[in-house]
């Protein structure tokens, strides 16, 4: 896996910078049928929330040409993952962009990576998930080392909330 881009939600140009990234990585990627944004998470833990709100976000607009799977209404999560996923394998030839919230450093909370292959869901918190993605969006929303399940749960939601906006605005636009 290859680091794209990494930028904190703060930067004054955040957004355009992760939009532009994406865009770049879109266009390596050759052919694909259909093009899926895969938000996993869980709106019952505050730090995990991050990809259905993202999700939540992008289905508010986003184009015909993009599915997205993982909202707060319809969340994607570590119980219903790989049903998602078998689903996801009866699609010919999709481009699947996987979007979640990890546990990270202390001086990066608040960065947004971008990485060129699978996300491995649940890591922070020691699970063993199936991979999905051809590429991934992670927010870094807490910090990793100790309890890392009570950092999820005590990660402050306006973090979230302005992670969230900033990497929905870049997936607008780069799909847009």
């Amino acid at each position: 896996m290859t680091l794209l881009c990494q930028v904190s939600y703060k930067k004054e140009k955040a957004a355009y910078l992760l939009e532009k990234k994406i865009r770049e990585r879109i266009d390596r990627q050759g052919s694909y049928s259909t093009l899926i944004v895969f938000c996993i998470g869980t709106d019952r833990c505050t730090g995990d929330s991050l990809g259905p709100l993202v999700g939540t976000y992008l289905s508010q607009g986003i184009g015909m040409n993009v599915q997205v799977w993982g909202t707060l209404k319809n969340p994607v999560h570590a119980l219903n993952l790989r049903t998602a996923l078998q689903n996801l394998q009866q699609l010919r030839s999709p481009l699947v962009i996987a979007v979640d919230a990890c546990l990270g450093q202390k001086n990066d909370i608040g960065d947004i990576q971008l990485v060129d292959g699978p996300l491995k869901p649940g890591m922070g918190v020691k699970k063993v998930l199936p991979e999905v993605g051809h590429f991934h969006i992670k927010g870094i929303v807490n910090e990793s080392g100790f309890l890392e399940t009570m950092m999820l749960q005590n990660t402050r939601l306006f973090t979230v909330m302005q992670m969230s906006e900033v990497i929905s605005q870049a997936l607008k636009n780069a799909l847009s």
